[in-house]
């Protein structure tokens, strides 16, 4: 079967019409709509149904997607380890992961490999697509906060704190750990609803009986912290302080608000056995950045 129909294919089904496929895969609208209809031919099946103006899958094209998708991840796998291989390097990885974990923790942990640790590459996304990076074969591994996918592999490799941070001159400088019944007592500094660690926070609070109303709501953590290095407030972030900013674990009744770090990656992997080791080293990495 030739790989391209299968690449055609899930182009389609991602775009969600054949000229928009043909645009990405940059190859004219009727030359697509022949290929499509070749693979169908191949398989003996009717992939789409053409009745309606947009293509939509048959019951067989929709058991047929996670079968192409895993023929492709395999392919891309299999030419990264060929090329990998060529080159002599046996566990230069690529890692996916949030751009939040990677200047906070992946990049710490790449310096303090030094010159013979195994991530020489990373692949940044929002935190709802770092999967999806390991699937399309971009990445060997990856560290998400989302519980993994059922067919990849995954370990727990850390938590980390979800931090009320403010300047040193706050009341609340000096503090080991602030209840978040006193927390939203000051003006808050929160990221959009649509970002996890919002969505942590307001959980906690809706369970704890509390409400709040935010003072600033941004989607840059860069900014919250700088409104609250500016004394506009406390802002509540799972980053890395900045700005001299100083920071305390937000407690919920005996226990503080963590984000889980999952190590994720495909078992069929050619390197799995490289990828759990570093998975173990980062482990061990996040305990020491992180003591719980």
């Amino acid at each position: 079967m030739d790989l391209r129909l299968l690449q055609y294919f899930l182009a389609v089904v991602d775009e969600g019409s054949v000229n928009a496929a043909a645009a990405k895969v940059h190859v004219a609208q009727p030359s697509l709509s022949r290929q499509i209809r070749r693979l169908e031919t191949e398989l003996a099946l009717n992939l789409f149904n053409r009745s309606a103006k947009r293509l939509h899958l048959t019951a067989a094209g929709q058991k047929f997607v996670p079968i192409a998708r895993d023929l492709v991840n395999r392919a891309a796998q299999a030419h990264a380890a060929a090329t990998t291989m060529s080159k002599g390097f046996s566990t230069n990885l690529t890692m996916a992961s949030s751009p939040t974990t990677v200047a906070d923790i992946i990049s710490p942990f790449i310096v303090q490999a030094g010159s013979t640790g195994p991530i020489a590459n990373v692949v940044e996304a929002s935190p709802e697509h770092v999967y999806d990076a390991l699937r399309a074969g971009d990445a060997d591994l990856a560290v998400g906060t989302r519980v993994p996918p059922a067919e990849l592999r995954s370990k727990v490799i850390g938590r980390a704190y979800l931090w009320a941070q403010f300047p040193a001159g706050h009341p609340l400088a000096g503090s080991r750990r602030v209840a978040i019944e006193e927390l939203i007592k000051w003006p808050l500094i929160v990221q959009s609803a649509d970002h996890g660690v919002r969505r942590m926070f307001d959980s906690a609070a809706t369970a704890s009986g509390l409400s709040y109303t935010a003072a600033f709501e941004t989607e840059s953590p860069y900014v919250a912290q700088a409104l609250a290095a500016a004394g506009r407030g406390v802002c509540v972030l799972s980053d890395d302080s900045r700005y001299e900013l100083q920071v305390a674990p937000i407690g919920v009744g005996s226990e503080e608000l963590v984000i889980t770090l999952y190590g994720v990656w495909d078992p069929t992997h050619f390197a799995a056995e490289a990828i759990e080791d570093c998975l173990k080293d980062l482990g061990a990495f996040i305990s020491e950045l992180y003591p719980q």
